[in-house]
């Protein structure tokens, strides 16, 4: 492991601590740290690749995978999913109505059928060997088991890459954001949902209530998840990147995107919308639903954000860099 990362951004070792010790795994501590110069957020120490590896086996899709914003694992929620994967895909349609559809982080790959059977051609890639065994089992999809960057996939091949909540997981963002520009079409668009979430307006607020009343009441899962409390179990360093819609924007441009496109909305966590017993879970939900709205209505900076992005031919970082 490297102990100090330079920012991805910029080049920069200036940093802060943002939130400290937020993370465990093997015995170790990690930090949230955000960069002086640009404001980019990553975690420090970085994991080294084959630790990263390690994080997605069958446990993370049986119970970490979700972070208390679902109940069960995920199997057992994908029919829960549907209605996201249909609004997901009817944005997408609006850009490219079939094609190849190439789908990064697939996970079990139940977003790649569900957009199989709206008439894409689709594949995939995971670095799970658990998830891609389940995709190629339970779908019959074409699922290549590794990082992006090992896959060999062809240039210039696919009509829309989808990115869904995986560049935060991703230790090499320009180094992947390159490889997806040189996968995509000339007129190809890539799809990214990542959660800004971090970075928003609310959570600067969020973070210094005294969330230690709710234990007992909330699951203890989805206070590490919102990243408001760190003296209970910890996840593991899922999230390398935490990003802000100014840092998201700042990564496509030195890779050679240009946004066209950006939606920001708000999970409501399932056991809130579904249960709400008790009255700190009616207030948590009433706050979630609020900016919910808000969010939707004004399009500001929420808990996730969607950019669709395309190739601007002529800027951008070159493969060799």
């Amino acid at each position: 492991m490297s102990e100090k990362q330079k920012c991805e951004l910029c080049g920069s070792t200036s940093q802060r601590i943002y939130l400290p010790s937020i993370y465990h795994y093997q015995g170790r501590d990690y930090d949230l740290v955000q960069c002086t110069n640009c404001g980019l957020v990553f975690v420090q120490p970085m994991p080294d690749i084959d630790t990263i590896r390690s994080f997605y086996d069958e446990k993370y899709f049986e119970s970490d995978f979700s972070c208390g914003m679902f109940e069960g694992n995920y199997l057992e929620t994908q029919a829960s999913r549907v209605e996201e994967y249909r609004e997901m895909l009817g944005m997408i349609q609006q850009y490219k109505k079939s094609g190849k559809l190439l789908e990064v982080g697939c996970a079990a790959g139940s977003f790649l059928f569900y957009a199989q059977r709206a008439g894409f051609e689709v594949e995939g890639v995971d670095i799970s060997e658990w998830a891609v065994d389940k995709a190629r089992t339970q779908f019959g999809l074409k699922v290549h088991q590794g990082r992006l960057m090992e896959v060999n996939l062809p240039e210039q091949n696919y009509d829309v890459i989808f990115l869904s909540d995986l560049l935060e997981h991703e230790p090499e963002p320009t180094k992947f954001l390159l490889e997806v520009k040189r996968l995509l079409k000339p007129d190809g668009v890539c799809v990214i949902k990542v959660p800004t979430y971090v970075n928003s307006f609310y959570y600067r607020v969020l973070r210094h209530f005294p969330w230690s009343w709710t234990l007992g009441k909330l699951d203890p899962r989805l206070l590490q998840a919102l990243k408001v409390w760190n003296k209970g179990p910890k996840f593991p360093p899922y999230h390398l990147f935490e990003y802000s819609p100014q840092t998201l924007t700042m990564l496509l441009k030195k890779c050679g995107f240009k946004i066209v496109e950006r939606k920001n909305f708000l999970l409501v966590p399932e056991f809130l919308e579904t249960k709400r017993k008790g009255l700190v879970a009616r207030v948590v939900w009433l706050g979630f639903i609020s900016l919910r709205w808000l969010i939707r209505k004004l399009n500001i900076h929420g808990g996730h954000t969607i950019v669709f992005a395309m190739r601007e031919e002529g800027n951008g970082a070159s493969s060799a860099d």
